[in-house]
């Protein structure tokens, strides 16, 4: 165990949550795959990744998952607790997720980060000519 040692007790196994995007990769649709990522995430976390701005992640953090491959983000993702591997290698979306984690980690996974960048992307939306924009609670 060498590095990884350390007391888990449990670890969340995210590719438990995977079984349909999973499917989705194999004979869906961009969308459709993006959804089901969203709740996946959304019922791990209670948040995705549209629900913090990506300029909230440090330089270093971002250059560090420019370099991510498979293999560190299995390990960085143990480390943190969770467990990013399926049956036969890694969730599809093992880079998604090592982004989640990094967040958690940063702190970044909260209600007033989620309004911040939300409020962003409705300015951005705004600037760019739509007239309103509207969300279901």
């Amino acid at each position: 165990m060498g590095a990884l040692k350390q007391n888990v007790v449990c670890l969340k196994h995210i590719s438990l949550y995977c079984e349909e995007l999973e499917r989705l990769h194999l004979w869906g649709v961009d969308e459709d795959i993006d959804r089901e990522f969203n709740r996946v995430c959304q019922t791990i976390w209670g948040y995705t990744l549209d629900d913090f701005d990506d300029d909230d992640i440090s330089e270093r953090d971002h250059k560090w998952l420019d370099k991510l491959t498979a293999k560190k983000a299995y390990v960085f993702a143990l480390k943190h607790g969770y467990d990013i591997g399926d049956y036969e290698d890694m969730v599809s979306d093992w880079w998604g997720f090592a982004w989640m984690i990094l967040a958690e980690q940063r702190g970044l996974l909260t209600p007033e980060r989620r309004a911040l960048a939300w409020k962003k992307h409705d300015e951005r939306l705004l600037a760019n000519g739509v007239t309103a924009v509207l969300r279901s609670a």
